[in-house]
């Protein structure tokens, strides 16, 4: 009886080792597959960074490589889906990156970032309707989105855009073909593409100065400003009161950093048209890059008494006031530039500033807290707001806001250059990448 007992207790070890083994097998296997997964992803994640490297580094032939092996190892990356649309929209692609940010909305409805991208996508091929309802979808999902709202808002301007100029079309056959393609080259961001275009019609006549204008206005918004000049001043030579390229030329003029030039093309204006509300303002800007100070504060106010809202020219005309020591009168100024703009974050900083040369501490600090509530990140109403706590005493209070100025002043600089914010488009169009931490 006793042999049988410790056979059986034999048996049952055995049995319980067996099953230990097998069930240690199983969950090995499962480790394993589990493993192999995350190292996959971590692999993947790896070539999505590195294509980011190489937009930054405008590589893009390199980074679509990258963006491809990140999807080959993982097909389910919705995130290097959207960045291999991205490289796509920089290489004029937009059909490529419309594939690509469908596949990364299908993975993720909620992508809020892929909507707004293949809403972009969609408003370079003039698919106006499109584009506007994924723009209103990424909003939908992150309201706050500021890209979104700006793309929302160039898809429903470019619409009327098209929409205005193919109406055109309709009505002005008299117009050059090639300033037609120019137009809506330029409309598009093609900036390259519209200049030759118009140049061609110039070339082949002379005459035509609608050509000419668009074709100085594109240099213009290309930064080729000596080109743009040249063009103005001929077209000048032909149309003498032309204010609307008497204006151009004054303002590339002064992007040149050729003042005295602006000034008189300016000043040449508003001897005609007195009432003219950008003249007098670039005048104004003219006159303070010039130090006369005095002539632009008269310049900023004749510019609001045209068009009391105008908001750049409270701004600047309180900038000069500061600069002259005019506190009252600045203060004065950014008071009527909050009523037009409540939630101007530059104005109560601004305003901030000149409570503060006015020695009226407890008022500023109330405007540079009004700033952070705004702009939390505005390093320069931080430290103010400290250093007028600690006019006040109030070093708690100080001692807290240096801390939160160096700690966003070290977030500044010590932003990841993987990361890529914005497509470099005319219009500051927005375009974003998404980039995972190791």
């Amino acid at each position: 009886m006793t042999k049988s007992k410790c056979q059986m207790k034999k048996t049952l070890m055995c049995i319980c080792l067996v099953l230990c083994f097998f069930g240690c097998a199983s969950s090995n296997k499962k480790q394993s597959k589990n493993s192999s997964e995350s190292d996959k992803y971590q692999l993947a994640m790896e070539f999505n960074n590195l294509g980011a490297n190489y937009v930054n580094k405008d590589m893009l032939d390199e980074a679509i490589v990258q963006f491809k092996r990140a999807l080959t190892i993982s097909p389910d990356f919705a995130e290097a889906h959207n960045n291999l649309g991205v490289s796509y929209c920089k290489q004029k692609m937009f059909d490529e990156a419309i594939a690509e940010f469908r596949l990364a909305i299908k993975i993720n409805p909620d992508y809020s970032k892929a909507h707004d991208n293949l809403g972009f996508a969609y408003r370079n091929k003039n698919m106006f309707d499109e584009a506007i309802a994924e723009h209103n979808q990424a909003l939908k999902i992150n309201s706050k989105d500021m890209e979104a709202t700006k793309n929302l808002e160039l898809a429903i301007e470019g619409k009327r855009i098209y929409e205005k100029t193919r109406a055109y079309q309709i009505a002005s056959k008299g117009i050059a073909p090639g300033s037609i393609a120019g137009y809506n080259q330029y409309t598009r961001g093609f900036f390259d593409e519209a200049i030759a275009s118009f140049k061609k019609v110039a070339d082949e006549n002379p005459n035509d100065l609608l050509a000419s204008c668009y074709l100085g206005h594109t240099y213009a918004t290309k930064g080729m400003l000596d080109e743009a000049i040249n063009v103005y001043k001929e077209i000048l030579t032909k149309d003498a009161s032309n204010v609307m390229i008497r204006l151009n030329l004054g303002e590339a003029y002064y992007g040149k950093g050729l003042c005295d030039e602006a000034i008189l093309e300016f000043e040449n204006i508003i001897k005609t048209n007195p009432d003219n509300t950008r003249a007098l303002y670039k005048l104004g800007e003219a006159y303070v890059e010039r130090g006369l100070l005095d002539k632009a504060a008269v310049m900023y106010n004749k510019s609001i008494t045209t068009n009391a809202n105008f908001p750049e020219a409270y701004d600047k005309l309180g900038s000069v006031y500061l600069q002259q020591g005019l506190y009252d009168d600045a203060i004065s100024t950014w008071k009527k530039l909050l009523e037009l703009n409540p939630a101007s974050a530059k104005a109560h900083f601004n305003l901030g500033l000149a409570y503060a040369s006015k020695n009226m501490v407890e008022n500023a600090i109330n405007e540079f807290r009004n700033t952070v509530n705004t702009d939390p990140e505005n390093i320069g109403a931080r430290y103010n707001l400290a250093y007028a706590y600690e006019e006040k005493d109030m070093i708690d209070e100080a001692v807290s806001e240096y801390k939160k100025a160096m700690d966003v002043n070290f977030k500044e600089q010590g932003k990841n250059i993987e990361t890529v914010n914005k497509q470099n488009e005319p219009e500051n169009v927005i375009v974003t990448f998404d980039k995972h931490d190791n």
